[in-house]
């Protein structure tokens, strides 16, 4: 890890200075300095993962996360661009995947960070959002016709609605497989409540997949 990058963007974060934590980040990747790849596993996935507050009023601290959440999404919405240029140079899988959050999961950013991995792999990747319910996603697989379906869930408590999904998902197309990750299936016995084919928790796991599957 570039440390003194990695510092000099948190200070900008701790700051809460956004146009020079988005101006800093993306000149990384415009000057060539990092990668992509680099630029979201060292520096902008800590700067989340990684949070503390240092103010005891819970409100505040809330807007303070949601505010630093703002920044990282804008530069990575910022990076889409460089990820479909990249992307061109790398030999296509010849799968679609659709990647979201389900119901009552409104982290996302992982999810979008994934899915511009699975871009880079070679995947025809769709974000679809988050927050989204059974019904939507139905609709998106009848619509996209994926063959695989990404789940992103950090919150325990969400691997209920998950497995419903999964069930439903399973009933309706069963020859969709379906993918997960995030932090609520790093639990003990979390991913054997549901029905799943793959588990992806790092761009390894991601890169690994995607040999496994090309076409």
């Amino acid at each position: 890890m570039d440390i003194k990058a990695y510092e000099t963007f948190m200070e900008f974060l701790k700051q809460e200075d956004r146009d020079r934590a988005i101006t800093f980040a993306l000149n990384l990747i415009e000057s060539k300095e990092m990668d992509i790849e680099t630029l979201y596993q060292n520096l902008l996935a800590p700067s989340l993962s990684l949070f503390e507050c240092d103010v005891k009023d819970e409100e505040i601290c809330i807007w303070k996360e949601h505010f630093r959440t703002s920044i990282i999404r804008t530069i990575i919405e910022s990076c889409y661009q460089h990820v479909l240029i990249k992307s061109k140079d790398k030999k296509p899988v010849g799968k679609k995947i659709v990647v979201l959050t389900p119901s009552f999961e409104y982290h996302e950013i992982g999810a979008i960070m994934v899915s511009h991995y699975l871009r880079l792999e070679g995947f025809d990747a769709h974000y679809i959002g988050a927050n989204t319910p059974k019904s939507e996603i139905l609709s998106a697989i009848r619509a996209y016709e994926p063959d695989f379906v990404a789940l992103s869930v950090t919150n325990p408590y969400n691997i209920v609605v998950t497995k419903q999904i999964t069930d439903e998902i399973k009933k309706f197309f069963p020859d969709v497989k379906i993918v997960v990750g995030g932090l609520a299936f790093k639990h003990d016995g979390a991913t054997e409540q549901i029905n799943v084919d793959y588990v992806l928790q790092s761009l390894e796991d991601i890169k690994k997949f995607s040999l496994e599957v090309a076409a």
